[in-house]
């Protein structure tokens, strides 16, 4: 015996194919196509089911019953009455007497009609009665009177039941709470955390009663604002408010979606035309410095006049689009679409995702993650609990697999939509008007079973500066993974020197940042794959390469008083080795340096050992002997007080000098 709660989910996929058997009732005057049976028949109850018969015709209701109820008074076996008393009842609504008529009929012919099995499996679902309806969904895919058509729609019932019995049996664990402080009595929804969560970004409803209309006016004005929320000191979100100009000024902007940076907005506007159509196209506003740029149509070949795009949702490193589309062509009705960025930094034409992700039904609310291969999306086309489910699929690098239901009771048979996850991927948050909350619609937030995450990912922030701290322009940077070394471009901000990207964080794949300009002394930061943060600051200065000048090589660390390199520290010098070979006329000195803590013999001989392990490796992999020199000083030459650990940190340090 299934528990009640999921019986009512499998009547509700059920209620989706009762449209099923509107198609096989009588319509109009046809007349439902008769099965077979070898059992005799009374001929007076034969002669009373052709006057039923001839009523159906006539479309009398009244007589199509009545001699219906006498034919099978006068032989209860008359299978086709039976047949046709079902369908009456099925067409009317009335599916428990024709699951009990038509239960009757497969008791006296077993095969009457194929047809009849699938309808009857369908009610049997409808009605509660789980695994009879399925048993006899089952028995259909095999009948030899099966119509392929309608095996698939048996299979996909199948299958959806037997995904609401997987789902309902394990629930995910699920907690949702509202979002303190953004949450009011007003309605609040369409939120999107910025990936290194120090904003949220949502829309803000508020109705009010018309103060200038008079004490008898019920009219209230409506207005929705977009807006924006900084994270406080204590991890939470503020109040926020509504976004300034360029925002706000009549173009009906929301649902968000921000890039890694935090420096390209893309959201919805949506507008209506003179025949009252509401057309909804994608905006982008750019920011420089504090300033955000006046709102622009992300392009003609995306937005479209006769078409609804909407829901955009930026990839973490701003390469990829992707939105939901009416446009024709698609899978569907609403399909996921994605755009590449092209070059010069305008978006290529609209690529559909293809049928792995999109069906002949709805896909919606897409949300890429800032893993860039991890997409959360609504569809009422895959096998679900009811409605709008929420579902996640993964990038392998060439197609997107096979979408999973985020599972229950995270789904429900309520259209669940608008699913957003935070950096770390532990994070969820979703609007809802049917939760307990502060107002109408609130942002809630819950904690991201571990099935469900995405892939884990490092976000580098950081700024590009020159040697008197000011924003360097010039200077490109490249993120490169240090296993496939495969590379990445990273924007600067013209005029912050701001920078962020999103690499994927696996214990077994590192990443170094590189800075990359002609004259320039080598510069780096390691990113370790074993990071227990989603968040790292990684500060690079530019410098030009000057005889005599000393410039750090950053994280090469060693154990204390030892001298081995471990991964990291090669890591680093075989980046530093590239920039030589493409330096070919500059030679350098490696040299180490400790803190104070420590004997002076000892701490020299440790830094010379250091310099010195640093020197052969380079030398191992191809730098001529020419080229280099090594050399160690111990404390003698200190950078910081040695008086505080942050100081002596300074000091422990290797470093090149141009000779």
């Amino acid at each position: 015996m299934k528990p009640i709660e999921l019986l009512k989910m499998h009547r509700v996929i059920a209620i989706s194919w009762i449209s099923c058997l509107t198609f096989f009732s009588y319509n109009a005057a046809a007349q439902p196509e008769l099965g077979e049976c070898d059992r005799e028949v009374e001929e007076v109850s034969i002669n009373q089911f052709k006057r039923a018969q001839k009523a159906w015709e006539q479309k009398n209701q009244r007589e199509i019953k009545r001699n219906l109820d006498l034919a099978i008074r006068s032989d209860e076996y008359n299978y086709h009455a039976l047949y046709y008393l079902g369908e009456y009842h099925s067409r009317t609504g009335d599916l428990r007497i024709t699951e009990a008529v038509w239960m009757r009929l497969m008791d006296i012919c077993p095969d009457y009609k194929g047809d009849v099995i699938f309808k009857l499996g369908v009610i049997l679902l409808e009605n509660g009665q789980y695994d009879k309806g399925i048993e006899f969904l089952e028995r259909y895919t095999t009948h030899p009177e099966r119509e392929k058509r309608l095996v698939k729609q048996a299979k996909m019932i199948i299958d959806e039941t037997d995904l609401i019995e997987r789902l309902k049996s394990n629930p995910m664990p699920f907690d949702p709470k509202p979002l303190a402080h953004i949450c009011t009595e007003d309605d609040e929804y369409l939120a999107v955390v910025s990936p290194d969560g120090e904003m949220c970004f949502f829309t803000r409803r508020s109705e009010k009663r018309d103060k200038y209309g008079g004490p008898a006016v019920d009219k209230k004005i409506v207005k929705e604002v977009f807006s924006m929320a900084r994270i406080r000191p204590d991890g939470t979100f503020g109040k926020g408010g509504e976004l300034p100009s360029p925002f706000n000024e009549g173009l009906n902007e929301g649902g968000p979606s921000i890039d890694a940076a935090n420096r390209e907005l893309y959201f919805t506007v949506c507008e209506r035309d003179k025949e009252g159509y509401q057309n909804c196209d994608i905006y982008f506003s750019q920011r420089t410095g504090e300033y955000w740029s006046v709102p622009e149509s992300v392009g003609d070949n995306i937005n479209k006049p006769d078409s609804w795009e909407s829901q955009p949702s930026i990839s973490p490193n701003a390469h990829k689009l992707y939105f939901a589309s009416n446009r024709k062509g698609g899978k569907g009705g609403i399909d996921i679409y994605v755009s590449h960025r092209n070059e010069d930094g305008s978006w290529g034409d609209p690529q559909n995702l293809g049928s792995t992700i999109n069906t002949p039904k709805d896909e919606k609310s897409p949300f890429v993650h800032s893993d860039g291969q991890t997409l959360y999306f609504s569809s009422n086309g895959h096998p679900g609990l009811g409605g709008f489910d929420v579902y996640y699929s993964k990038y392998d690098g060439v197609e997107w697999g096979t979408p999973e239901n985020i599972g229950y009771p995270i789904n429900t048979e309520e259209d669940d939509l608008g699913l957003t996850v935070d950096l770390d991927g532990k994070t969820g948050y979703f609007s809802s008007n049917t939760l307990k909350g502060k107002g109408g619609w609130d942002i809630f937030y819950f904690d991201m079973p571990d099935a469900i995450q995405p892939e884990k990912v490092t976000l580098v922030k950081g700024r590009l500066v020159d040697e008197y701290d000011q924003p360097e322009l010039d200077a490109e940077l490249e993120i490169k993974n240090i296993n496939t070394k495969e590379s990445q471009r990273v924007r600067v901000d013209e005029t912050t020197g701001e920078f962020a990207a999103v690499v994927t964080r696996e214990p077994d794949v590192d990443h170094i940042v590189t800075v990359k300009k002609k004259g320039a002394a080598f510069s780096s930061r390691f990113l370790a794959g074993d990071l227990q943060t989603s968040l790292v600051s990684a500060d690079l200065e530019v410098r030009d390469i000057i005889k005599g000048e000393e410039y750090r090589l950053n994280d090469i660390t060693f154990e204390t008083n030892s001298f081995d390199l471990d991964r990291i520290a090669k890591a680093v010098i075989e980046e530093f080795i590239v920039f030589l070979e493409n330096n070919p006329n500059v030679n350098v000195e490696i040299q180490g340096h400790t803190d104070n803590i420590g004997s002076d013999g000892d701490n020299l001989l440790l830094s010379k050992n250091r310099a010195r392990v640093v020197y052969e490796y380079m030398l191992a992999n191809g730098i001529a002997k020419s080229r280099l020199q090594h050399d160690g000083f111990g404390a003698k030459k200190p950078i910081a007080s040695n008086d505080t650990e942050s100081g002596r940190a300074q000091n422990r340090r290797t470093v090149f000098v141009i000779r």
